[in-house]
């Protein structure tokens, strides 16, 4: 019996090693395809989805359209297409969608976010790479808006 207990957590780990090892490969995958675009001097949110994916459209896309309202003039936003880019999903390593990726001034990988991003996570990853402070709303909870 130990055997089989001493077995499965064996498996187990090699799982959550396998998965970080992956998680590693499409970070380095992100920064060296990050390095390739060209500079804007702003902030860049990466949105990958593609036309068959609901939670990309019923979930992501609207928390994205909110921060790009709020971020306009502080941020770039592109939404790729993965079925018309694939070449730009596998230059990032994305493979789940929808997945975004936010990245600094400088293309610097800041954040990859596999799955729907809440909205507030996002706030937080933009206005850390864009160097903002954040502010305290009525309930005294971090709120991440553009300064």
């Amino acid at each position: 019996m130990w055997e089989r207990i001493l077995i499965a957590i064996a498996i187990a780990g090699l799982g959550v090693l396998a998965y970080q090892l992956t998680l590693q490969a499409q970070r380095r995958r992100a920064a060296r395809g990050s390095l390739e675009r060209a500079a804007a001097g702003r902030v860049a949110l990466l949105v990958f989805t593609s036309p068959t994916c609901a939670p990309c459209k019923l979930q992501q896309l609207p928390i994205v359209d909110r921060i790009r309202l709020d971020w306009h003039d502080k941020i770039e936003v592109e939404i790729v297409d993965v079925t018309e880019k694939p070449e730009a999903a596998a230059q990032y390593g994305v493979w789940s969608l929808p997945t975004t990726i936010v990245l600094d001034a400088q293309r610097k990988v800041i954040a990859i976010n596999q799955g729907v991003a809440h909205e507030h996570r996002l706030r937080e990853q933009i206005a850390r790479a864009a160097g903002a402070e954040p502010m305290l709303d009525r309930r005294g909870e971090k709120e991440w808006q553009p300064s």
